[in-house]
């Protein structure tokens, strides 16, 4: 007979609750306990942000089902700092990550600081590679891991031996100032380490209902027919829109409004995340519910799946316009006569791929209606002034009516500038006039928002046989996606450093940012020089062997310097940097 109650020591306190079918340990701590400090990167047990200890071992809590924690002891990471004397003291763990720098977005630190936790309890004096090795599958994409690894090995000192926390050696600036070219501790990184941050996820607010969005999860078609009317008749459900319940205008965008915030019947479906209806209900599990009880009928057309197809005669027209979002062109001197002049030329074309920006903290927005009418949403956000325009567009409101409250952010790198679920929390709590929240899981998280572009680009480069560049020309097609998102300005990027930082005197550049059937692709560090640059220094790689020439001289003999004019006519006059 199963049990109808679990009793739990949660960090050295009893509780006593009644079980809740296929609940895990992780929403449990969450939701009942509010001990938000367990976060929840992937909920399937892969990225190791949920890591908590049940009688001293560490476990994936977003898998764990809570009526096995029946009985057991809990340590979260809010357990290990103490009270002492009405001063917080940190365990040595937390304080190491804090003066280590250890702590960068913070999302996924509490399952750092507690695996950690796990290994100095079996393993007072890890050797770096057992570190390395019990962090195997508790990831950090913020790249903070040699922080994080040296931070470990300073607790595990003064556990061991009771000495004062081994400090890093960081030397200040022969120039530092007051305040500049001096270490300092980042302001929030006891939050961080304790699990008193706050992201949106985290919070709660009285009578608040919970999103789901139904995507088209097919790459083109039609949409020929919709039908909410099980959905709208589930229990629970407080609200279902679709295109025709918006208010104001139906496209946003960063730069180009080309992207639909719902997806009417007889429109076109221009990737598989394109949104179709929106869902509110009591409880998330009630919205997932009516999301599958969302009948939708397609009629399916011909798939772009990559840039030089799209540029292809014939293609079917993605959008309106076509599927060239543009063409960028840079110009420099007279490339036919830099290869008649050049000794050597080589030519090859290089693929870059897609590449998510794979943040820990999955996408989540809540929107919360005012008393006097405004709306008030919660995000973190990397652009927040172009939420509120984005969303008073769609709404048809002034944008005074909207307030952004920025939140911590468990890590962006350029992929949290799109609008991901702010509008339509918006919308859906305009609706119900009650606080709504709308958060992706991994999957929905991978599918709908922009990602790195997918480019070919090649790179022809002609030089003397001493290695000075003559001629670079480069072609370059960027996977837009979609919707433009930010592609015109990355792909303008890319274009420009496409011939490298070389004084070249004949350059001639092409690209075609082009629409494709693909999820959009937008912002990402290195905003396209990472694609042109792995393309022509490649290239440059290639020179060199054939020139059998030390590849970095190779570069000093081309680098730019002060005097030289760059690809697109600016004289550098000062401040190179690069010899």
């Amino acid at each position: 007979m199963r049990k109808s109650e679990i009793t739990l020591t949660v960090n050295n306190e009893t509780y006593t609750l009644p079980v809740k079918p296929s609940e895990t340990l992780a929403s449990l701590l969450r939701e009942r306990l509010n001990l938000t400090g367990t976060k929840i990167g992937c909920d399937e047990a892969e990225c190791g942000a949920c890591t908590v200890l049940v009688d001293d071992q560490p476990v994936l809590s977003c898998v764990y089902p809570a009526a096995r924690a029946d009985g057991k002891n809990i340590i979260t990471v809010e357990g290990l700092a103490k009270m002492v004397h009405d001063v917080m003291k940190l365990h040595p763990i937390q304080e190491a990550f804090v003066e280590h720098g250890a702590v960068q977005c913070g999302f996924c630190i509490p399952g750092q600081i507690m695996t950690a936790f796990a290994l100095l309890k079996r393993n007072p004096d890890p050797t770096q590679e057992e570190v390395r090795y019990a962090l195997k599958d508790t990831l950090c994409r913020c790249a903070g891991y040699p922080m994080i690894e040296n931070a470990i090995l300073a607790a595990a000192h003064t556990l061991r031996t009771g000495d004062p926390l081994p400090l890093p050696e960081i030397f200040e600036s022969i120039h530092k100032q007051e305040i500049v070219g001096r270490k300092h501790l980042r302001p929030d990184a006891v939050d961080k380490v304790t699990g008193d941050a706050i992201f949106t996820d985290d919070l709660k607010f009285d009578n608040m209902l919970y999103a789901k969005v139904r995507r088209a999860m097919v790459p083109h078609a039609i949409l020929t027919k919709l039908d909410i009317s099980k959905a709208t008749q589930l229990e629970g459900v407080s609200a279902v829109l679709t295109a025709e319940d918006i208010p104001g205008e139906q496209n946003h965008g960063l730069v180009t409004l080309d992207w639909p915030t719902l997806i009417g019947v007889g429109q076109r479906v221009r990737y598989v995340g394109d949104a179709i209806a929106i869902v509110a209900a009591e409880t998330s599990e009630i919205a997932a519910q009516a999301v599958q009880l969302i009948d939708a009928e397609f009629d399916l057309l011909p798939v772009i799946s990559n840039p030089v197809q799209a540029l292809a005669e014939g293609q079917t027209q993605i959008h309106e316009s076509g599927n060239l979002l543009k063409h960028i062109k840079v110009r420099k001197g007279d490339v036919a006569q830099g290869f008649e002049e050049s000794d050597i030329t080589l030519e090859h074309t290089f693929h870059t791929q897609t590449t998510d920006h794979a943040f820990m903290e999955p996408e989540c927005s809540i929107a919360v209606p005012l008393p006097d009418g405004r709306m008030e949403v919660y995000v973190g956000s990397q652009i927040p002034y172009q939420d509120r325009s984005q969303i008073a567009r769609v709404m048809g409101w002034d944008e005074k009516r909207i307030r952004i409250v920025g939140q911590k952010m468990g890590g962006g790198f350029g992929g949290k500038e799109d609008i991901a679920g702010q509008i339509h929390a918006t919308l859906l709590a305009d609706a119900t006039q009650r606080p709504v929240k709308l958060l992706y899981d991994r999957h929905e998280s991978l599918i709908a928002h922009p990602k790195r572009h997918a480019t070919q680009i090649r790179v022809k480069m002609g030089a003397k046989k001493d290695g000075r560049l003559v001629a670079v020309e480069t072609e370059l097609y960027g996977d837009t996606g979609a919707y433009a998102s930010l592609g015109e300005k990355v792909m303008t990027r890319a274009t420009t450093h496409s011939a490298g930082p070389y004084d070249v005197p004949h350059v001639r550049n092409d690209c075609y940012a082009m629409y494709t059937n693909n999820p959009p692709a937008g912002a990402f560090r290195g905003f396209g020089v990472t694609q042109s640059a792995f393309a022509v220094e490649s290239m440059m790689d290639m020179l060199a062997e054939k020139l059998d020439m030390d590849p970095i001289k190779l570069r000093e003999l081309n680098a730019l310097h002060v005097g030289s004019v760059t690809n697109t006519g600016q004289e550098l006059d000062e401040s190179v940097g690069l010899l």
